[in-house]
């Protein structure tokens, strides 16, 4: 019996040790089939990464000991193919949500980078300068004036001698930006005029026919106290010829200069309703303009930024009253502002799509306080006409180089005064023809800017103060508080690694240690290819398997080598013998493989 005991545990140990050798000796038992290979390169299969055998192992080890959700089932032992194919299809459901909605999210941030928020409803008046105001009267030539004007230069005094000269320059008066057509359709009337006056100096000529501030400024009052207007307005250049203006920076004085250096002289109000702000009372111009050009008779007023220059385009036309009941325009002001964060700066300026402090330009205007988006339009048409004409009209500055247009341009300035009207959008957007003449102005609004709304309305009242006054107008804050906006950007990046780990983590399971244990993984595996290939060359198959015995071991944990089954071995198997017999097998099968 014990003979027998030791004759049936020798020939187990034989056995095992055959099954051993069989496996070592790479036979075509069915143990070697089932056995996966390890190799980086083989002699006819390429690269390791071609080997499907190989990256099986290596994605089969990745997916046992990841910490991504669902991989671990498509590679388990005993799995089966439907339950692999239900786990396939789940982690790819996962992987397309995931990054579907991660696509989402950055397109939003891509074309809207930038939310603007209402901060205060109710910003104190105090910190937001009063708006400037300006008015202009209808007729920017006196009859009086021209006339002796007229007389000087030809040195004739009939009338009807005169008559084609007083037409130049009553045209000349007509130069206003939208309608650069009138002008020359005035002058149609009488053709002959156009050759005249050509060595005239056209803004002196305007200066010296404009009606004086007394001419038209009747009395003024800020907030209920009177006040000299002619004292508080200033000249100012508009596109509708030269006006005068309260309270802005952009008003020049006689060299040229803005009239208020500093912004902290602007005039400022804390307080809203009718007569609190400022009140101006006009006088008339009947009979004041030249024969033929007396259409309109009022004011157009215009209300702005301190900073800026007026956009005539958006004045209101005040009517010169007949009777002591005036024609009172009431305009309510609900100014705003708006302040840019300092993330907004970092995004580019393409999808913000505002200037900060030193980024927009105005060339050829003088800028008493900075950037501003309609000082940047009008000197976009200023360019526009120099370039389609070679002369700018008298009240743009002259110091781009570029004459100032007389009575023999007037044709030109008509020709183009539809393209001054509007400026190119986007290549492509809907509406829009592509041979439309438009301008082509990079006029983006300030980041931090200051806007006013105006609301106005005509009401009837009895002139209790002059009596002598044909028109009246009163600007006033409607409200007690302005609206602060504050622009900052949607989404950040600590947002965006926020929003993308959360979604990458509800999908996948994804962390940011997944990741650099994906990187791991790749850059091990390449570096002990290389390793392997380098060691091979150089010493020989027994030196790789005795300095790579690491990787045997962990191939040996995550089953990528097969040893004997224990069930089959007798407990002598378990010696240090049989583990170097196992080894020396996984050895073997390496030289084999190389």
């Amino acid at each position: 019996m014990i003979g027998s005991k030791k004759r049936t545990a020798g020939s187990g140990s034989s056995a095992g040790s055959k099954r051993r050798r069989r496996t070592a000796g790479g036979d075509d038992g069915p143990s070697s089939k089932k056995q996966p290979s390890i190799r980086c390169e083989g002699a006819a299969d390429g690269p390791w990464w071609s080997s499907a055998m190989d990256g099986w192992s290596l994605f089969k080890a990745f997916c046992d000991s990841t910490a991504l959700h669902g991989l671990r089932y498509i590679t388990a032992e005993g799995m089966p193919v439907a339950h692999r194919v239900v786990w396939v299809v789940t982690c790819f459901a996962g992987l397309f949500g995931a990054g579907w909605l991660i696509w989402s999210i950055w397109l939003r941030y891509h074309h809207s980078p930038t939310v603007t928020m209402v901060q205060d409803t109710s910003y104190p008046l105090y910190h937001i300068p009063f708006p400037a105001v300006t008015v202009c009267s209808v007729n920017k030539v006196l009859r009086a004036e021209a006339v002796n004007f007229v007389q000087e230069y030809t040195g004739k005094n009939g009338s009807d001698e005169t008559a084609p000269y007083l037409a130049v320059v009553g045209a000349l008066g007509l130069i206003s930006y939208p309608t650069y057509h009138r002008p020359f359709q005035f002058l149609n009337y009488n053709m002959s005029g156009r050759p005249l006056m050509k060595d005239v100096n056209v803004t002196q000529l305007m200066l010296r026919v404009m009606p004086r501030c007394s001419d038209i400024l009747v009395a003024c009052f800020w907030k209920g106290m009177k006040i000299n207007c002619c004292d508080t307005f200033r000249v100012q250049r508009t596109e509708e010829g030269f006006c005068y203006s309260f309270n802005s920076r952009t008003a020049e004085r006689a060299d040229g200069q803005p009239w208020i250096d500093d912004e902290s002289q602007l005039l400022r109000n804390n307080a809203a309703g009718a007569t609190t702000g400022l009140e101006v009372f006009f006088k008339g111009q009947e009979g004041q303009a030249i024969e033929g050009f007396d259409i309109l008779r009022g004011v157009n007023v215009h209300v702005h930024h301190p900073d800026s220059f007026p956009d005539v385009a958006k004045g209101l036309f005040v009517p010169e009253a007949k009777t002591h009941v005036l024609m009172a325009q009431v305009m309510q002001v609900s100014p705003s502002q708006t302040e840019s964060t300092e993330e907004v700066r970092a995004i580019d300026l393409a999808l913000r799509r505002c200037y900060f402090p030193g980024e927009g330009r105005v060339t050829g205007l003088p800028m008493a306080g900075g950037y501003q988006q309609d000082s940047c339009f009008m000197a976009c048409r200023m360019h526009f006409l120099a370039a389609a004409c070679n002369c700018t009209p008298y009240f743009f500055p002259r110091n781009i180089g570029v004459r100032e247009c007389g009575a023999i341009d007037l044709e030109c300035l008509s020709r183009n005064n539809a393209a001054t009207r509007s400026n190119k959008p986007p290549r492509g957007t809907p509406g829009f023809h592509t041979d439309e003449s438009a301008l082509d102005c990079q006029c983006l609004p300030p980041c931090t800017e200051t806007q006013y709304s105006v609301e106005s309305n005509y009401i009837q009242t009895g002139n209790l103060e002059l009596k002598s006054g044909d028109g009246y107008v009163d600007i006033f804050y409607k409200q007690m508080g302005g609206v602060r906006f504050m622009k900052d950007v949607m989404f950040g990046w600590m947002d965006l690694l926020v929003a993308f780990g959360g979604i990458a983590g509800l999908f996948l399971g994804f962390s940011l240690l997944s990741g650099a244990e994906l990187v791991y993984w790749i850059f091990a595996g390449v570096a002990v290819c290389l390793r392997w290939r380098r060691e091979r060359r150089e010493k020989g198959t027994r030196a790789l398997v005795r300095r790579s015995s690491w990787l045997l071991d962990i191939a040996r944990v995550r089953g990528l080598t097969r040893t004997p089954s224990a069930e089959k071995r007798s407990p002598a198997a378990n010696s240090a013998k049989d583990d170097f017999i196992a080894v020396n097998g996984v050895q073997q099968q390496i030289t084999s493989v190389f």
